[in-house]
């Protein structure tokens, strides 16, 4: 038996529809488990939707219960109203016509015990639907409260993961040993200018050799100021003798230059 090309497109069309759904609602759940927030708003949206059912039906009851008492109160009217009337036209001689209002009246009355009969279960209905609604009521209420618990349980929860999930991201080897590094440096870069500064001033031994060389070049100076004061006739030869400059070596003041004579540098230039 051949299938008909229409019946074959709707169960692919249907096959697709329902691949569409299961794929949706696998990403809804994915979704809500990566945020449980909506999984909350969802709940507190859910008891509301069932609220506002609840106050609507709670409403319904109630006005169908005021209607029968309205009817039945206007029963009631009636029924006073037949039997004075009744009465009156009784008291006149008109029993025809005071028997045919007896039995309105009697109409009315049997109205009114059915209208009771429903106001009763109206009443009750009532009372039930109400109460219905008064613990729909604290349930939407305690989900709103519970909402508010849980999500600041869990914005305390991501905080702390996310506290963690820092505090795991930090190495503290790898900081140590960037520290030790950086003190090693500067170590370094303190005693290579230590040292920069030791070889560039001067050693003591050369200090000493310097101030040595000092000593020799006073010594010389001292040693020819001497002799112009000698061949100027300021200093006698006897002053030269060891001893009075304290700086002098033996030997070294014996007499005048070669081929010169004491006093004759200053009867030259005299």
């Amino acid at each position: 038996m051949e299938v008909p090309y229409y019946l074959g497109v709707a169960a692919q069309m249907g096959r697709f529809t329902r691949m569409i759904r299961g794929f949706f609602g696998r990403f809804v759940s994915g979704v809500e488990q990566r945020n449980p927030e909506l999984l909350l708003e969802n709940a507190v949206q859910d008891e509301l939707e069932n609220l506002k059912k609840m106050q609507v039906a709670a409403a319904r009851t109630m006005a169908y219960e005021k209607m029968l008492a309205d009817e039945a109160q206007e029963k009631q009217k009636t029924m006073t109203a037949k039997e004075r009337s009744a009465r009156e036209l009784a008291s006149r001689g008109q029993r025809e016509a005071a028997v045919e209002l007896v039995q309105q009246k009697q109409e009315a009355q049997k109205a009114l015990q059915d209208i009771e009969g429903k106001l009763e279960e109206a009443q009750k209905n009532s009372q039930e639907m109400e109460q219905a609604f008064r613990d729909q009521e604290r349930r939407y209420n305690e989900t709103v409260r519970e909402r508010s618990e849980l999500m600041e349980e869990n914005q305390r929860s991501r905080a702390m993961r996310d506290a963690n999930e820092a505090r795991s991201n930090v190495s503290l080897s790898d900081s140590s040993r960037d520290l030790e590094k950086a003190r090693q440096a500067i170590r370094q870069s303190s005693y290579e200018a230590e040292a920069v500064g030791e070889l560039g001033g001067p050693t003591e031994v050369e200090r000493q050799i310097s101030e040595a060389e000092v000593d020799v070049k006073r010594l010389d100076a001292e040693q020819e100021l001497e002799m112009m004061e000698l061949q100027m006739g300021l200093r006698s030869a006897e002053s030269l003798e060891p001893g009075d400059g304290g700086s002098e070596e033996p030997g070294e003041l014996e007499g005048p230059p070669d081929g010169e004579r004491p006093g004759e540098g200053s009867r030259g230039e005299g």
